[in-house]
């Protein structure tokens, strides 16, 4: 049985986190947010918080399976030694259905954080496509809503509230996929 386990969650909820538990525990990730860099970089555009949002919605108006489509080779491959995979950035509900459609048996995750603990984090982190400013951060979610990530996290399999540490966090992560695996 092919499983793809995908993690979505609004940003700086933890999703890289939660991938990073999961492929301690032994699992493959495909993170779909590096094939749109990657293809940025390849295009010759510069990657920050206002060309990663705008590259997005306008790659996601051509087809709402592109960023799936750019990671497609990537999960087949992953599937070749393993039954079980994490795919890290879903942000619309049509690449759960095309996943569905592609005969992939499909778990999601959405990784669940108050805002203003996410917005901490993000500062933190010191990522290039990040933000520093509140306002900024405001205008980067009211762009994820755009790609329909708010009906992705609604109709998710499984949240997790992901407010405390890291350890407790990790924990919560590692019960999840004991869950999945049963």
């Amino acid at each position: 049985m092919k499983l793809v386990i995908a993690i979505t969650g609004m940003p700086g909820s933890g999703k890289s986190t939660a991938v990073d538990v999961l492929r301690a525990e032994g699992l493959k990730s495909v993170r779909m947010g590096d094939a749109v860099r990657k293809e940025m970089t390849q295009n010759g555009i510069e990657i920050n918080n206002v060309s990663l949002r705008k590259y997005v919605l306008k790659i996601r108006k051509i087809s709402r399976y592109y960023v799936l489509n750019l990671v497609k080779k990537e999960i087949d491959g992953a599937f070749r030694t393993d039954d079980l995979i994490i795919l890290d950035g879903v942000r619309n509900i049509g690449e759960i259905e095309r996943l569905k459609k592609d005969g992939y048996n499909t778990v999601s995750i959405a990784i669940m954080t108050d805002k203003q603990i996410r917005f901490e984090r993000i500062k933190k982190r010191h990522n290039s496509s990040d933000v520093t400013k509140f306002s900024e951060f405001e205008w980067r979610e009211t762009q994820e809503l755009k790609y329909g990530i708010s009906e992705v996290i609604a109709t998710s399999d499984y949240y997790i509230l992901n407010n405390s540490n890291i350890g407790e966090f990790s924990n919560k992560m590692k019960q999840m996929l004991k869950l999945i695996k049963s």
